[in-house]
């Protein structure tokens, strides 16, 4: 028998019992009343939904004025001793009670299912992230390596330049010492003959 709303979830013991399915006569969590209609036995269940719902008046059977004490399996109902009889003389059916604990038994397998596949997502996520690490890592390894590389590279054809640089300078002073050494040989030869001109006129 369902209690007042204050109540917990009579499924998983956990969430507020804030929806109140008038064919099992239990209170449901909101995640529980999902999984409850998403059960092919229960997916056509009605609810009342509240935080002041007060299901406390026991569901009965307005056609025979008698409570449910019987599931139909095959037309997913509860029904009353008069509908048994009448309308489903040769349906599958049970007890309410065993009903419900079959419900509980198929959502919390429900539930256990979806909890061991949300733990193997997590897992998966957490791997994912750490091969995303270390390929973020090798990435930056190789942007690293390529760098020092390249840098090799440049630093060697800077002392290569600047090598060139240094040798034809060094050819160039060479060729303008001898060009003015010349130059003053000539000068000097100049000269001397000057003076020679300037005795003999004398």
């Amino acid at each position: 028998m369902a209690q007042a709303a204050s109540k917990t979830c009579e499924i998983c013991v956990s969430g507020p019992g804030y929806n109140y399915c008038e064919q099992c006569d239990q209170l449901f969590c909101d995640g529980c009343k999902i999984s409850h209609l998403r059960t092919k036995m229960t997916k056509n269940h009605t609810f009342l939904s509240g935080p002041n719902l007060n299901p406390e008046v026991k569901q009965y059977c307005k056609e025979h004025d008698e409570n449910f004490i019987y599931y139909c399996r095959e037309c997913s109902t509860p029904i009353c001793k008069i509908c048994v009889i009448k309308k489903h003389k040769s349906h599958d059916f049970a007890e309410i009670k065993e009903s419900t604990e079959g419900i509980k038994a198929e959502v919390k397998m429900v539930i256990d299912m979806k909890m061991k596949n949300l733990q193997s997502n997590i897992a998966d996520i957490d791997q994912g992230s750490n091969q995303y690490k270390t390929d973020v890592n090798g990435v930056i390894h190789a942007i690293r390596e390529v760098g020092r590389t390249l840098k090799e590279m440049i630093d060697e054809k800077v002392e290569g330049l600047i090598n060139t640089v240094k040798k034809k300078d060094t050819k160039n002073v060479q060729t303008l010492e001898s060009v003015g050494n010349e130059l003053k040989q000539l000068w000097i030869k100049q000269k001397s003959n000057r003076s020679s001109i300037k005795k003999h006129r004398v």
